[in-house]
């Protein structure tokens, strides 16, 4: 185990802990959550505001009952904007081979969405959104709620079709880089 390295956001002596916190500098932050290991998606979506898609890594289960997941989304992109007009999306989790793929829909290369989409086989699902073919993973869903913080929106929704491959292995990003876990 490394020392840490400390940015001042230690709780002021005064008072409760938490309440007051230096800023915690956002580089720093960025640097620490390079180092959680995190599946790599593409989140689709497709209807009225068209079809788009991003790679993704902030994704987990909600619930059970009802089938229910989350995907945190810049507000910035174009796809937040086209699911929430859209109300449906569909989280691609990639497998190794996927690279390529991941780069482009992270918009390495300055390719369009339709030569983005050309470069894999897709699928409509349930809800119409696109199906990576050979995902490891493919979840589609309706949108349920929708809550904003900093940046970013955290999008619940309900699941309306399940797409799973045999496949054992998964694309994994840590440290701003690629790796592959098997099972």
């Amino acid at each position: 185990m490394t020392k840490a390295t400390g940015t001042g956001n230690a709780p002021s002596k005064e008072g409760a802990p938490g309440d007051s916190y230096a800023p915690l500098d956002s580089a720093h932050f960025r640097e620490a959550m390079s180092r959680i290991v995190t599946a790599v998606h593409i989140l689709t979506t497709d209807g009225a505001a068209g079809r788009l898609g991003a790679t993704v890594s902030a994704v987990c289960s909600v619930s059970d009952d009802p089938c229910s997941i989350l995907v945190c989304v810049n507000r910035s992109s174009r796809v937040h904007a086209a699911i929430l007009k859209n109300r449906v999306f569909c989280v691609n989790t990639l497998q190794p081979n996927h690279q390529a793929l991941s780069d482009a829909f992270a918009g390495r290369g300055n390719l369009d969405m339709d030569a983005r989409f050309a470069m894999a086989e897709w699928t409509p699902l349930a809800t119409g959104c696109p199906g990576l073919k050979d995902a490891s993973l493919s979840v589609d869903c309706e949108v349920f709620s929708v809550s904003e913080m900093g940046t970013h929106s955290v999008i619940i929704g309900t699941v309306a079709d399940v797409r799973m491959s045999d496949e054992g292995r998964s694309l994994v990003y840590i440290r701003r880089g690629y790796h592959s876990v098997s099972k």
